[in-house]
């Protein structure tokens, strides 16, 4: 079990599971690394949802707003604008963060020889 404040932990555990194996040392596509820990790297995703920086991704919302912009437009959806374009930025930054904590885990793997 991990400890839920050490975001290194999970990105270590993810980093583990990545296959390194071969002569020519070639870094694996984000795609194939988030193949092999799936469950590891959701558990890291969900531990900075829970930082108050990267709030809640609410998919489902953005779907309303662009729903309620189309219907509105003018003025009145100015502020539905900015609020599609927050939570937006919100998912963004999460999945750069998640992404940046297992790039640093593998490169200590790599540094370590593993």
């Amino acid at each position: 079990m991990f400890d839920p404040d050490n975001v290194a932990d999970l990105a270590d555990a993810c980093a583990m599971k990545v296959d390194l194996e071969g002569t020519i040392r070639t870094l694996p596509s984000f795609s194939d690394v988030e193949d092999q820990c799936e469950d590891d790297y959701e558990q890291l995703l969900q531990l900075l949802h829970t930082d108050e920086l990267y709030a809640a991704v609410d998919i489902a919302r953005q779907e309303q707003l662009v729903e309620q912009i189309a219907a509105a437009l003018p003025e009145a959806a100015r502020t539905l604008i900015v609020e599609l374009a927050d939570n937006h930025a919100r998912h963004v930054w999460l999945q750069q963060e998640g992404a940046y904590q297992l790039g640093v885990a593998v490169g200590r793997r790599i540094e370590r020889g593993e």
